[in-house]
């Protein structure tokens, strides 16, 4: 009899607790995120593509590191580094789907706050192709470009760009003369009487100068 007392107290007990442990969890949870709404937006990271290993490097910035943590959902090993106690990089992320969480680090709140799915894309082949030297800029020369297209399409598409880019460039060429020749042109009618008396002035020191030496040079003769 005895046995089951408190086998029916154990149950007791359980309907009693378990409601509160999981209220306990969520709003744990709760907390967590509320708080990180606040700091949200001074997360960040940056990423640059290495085309000689075809890997990806990131930079993070965590705003508060002694509450979150950045976690990666990956299958291979990658280097990471310390910058400050703010930020680290790490390097050699492959191409394909990258999922970042953001974990809650207090041991007495833990939970997960958030993740994030990046689609890393692997090197472009048209990037490296002579078309795209001196348009390197350009899209379809991107070595993270993901979008397939045939190479018809690339080379009509790299040649307007091309010719594109050459009419912009000698269309900013224009402007900036124009924009000289405005300049002077201002400059000399704001100026307009300064200039001509600055000419008056030089012509007079010249006739000065060739009617004095005329003057020498005749008496020289006479003498």
């Amino acid at each position: 009899m005895n046995k089951y007392k408190y086998l029916l107290l154990t149950i007791f007990l359980s309907f009693i607790l378990l409601p509160t442990i999981a209220y306990a969890e969520e709003w744990c949870g709760e907390v967590a995120e509320e708080h990180f709404k606040e700091v949200e937006r001074q997360f960040k990271y940056t990423y640059k593509f290495d085309t000689e290993s075809q890997t990806y490097t990131f930079n993070f910035y965590n705003p508060e590191p002694d509450n979150y943590e950045i976690v990666f959902l990956i299958e291979y090993d990658i280097t990471c580094e310390d910058i400050n106690n703010n930020e680290f990089t790490c390097s050699g992320f492959q191409p394909g789907k990258l999922e970042i969480e953001i974990l809650s680090t207090d041991e007495s709140c833990p939970a997960e706050i958030k993740k994030e799915a990046i689609n890393l894309s692997g090197l472009n082949e048209f990037s490296k192709d002579e078309l795209c030297k001196g348009i390197e800029e350009f899209v379809l020369c991107q070595p993270t470009y993901d979008k397939e297209i045939d190479y018809d399409t690339f080379v009509e598409r790299t040649n307007i760009y091309r010719k594109t880019k050459a009419k912009k460039q000698q269309n900013e060429t224009a402007k900036k003369k124009d924009t000289i020749n405005n300049k002077l042109s201002n400059y000399i009618s704001e100026h307009l009487i300064t200039i001509i008396i600055i000419i008056v002035f030089i012509i007079a020191i010249v006739t000065t100068i060739i009617l004095t030496a005329k003057t020498i040079a005749k008496s020289r003769r006479l003498e």
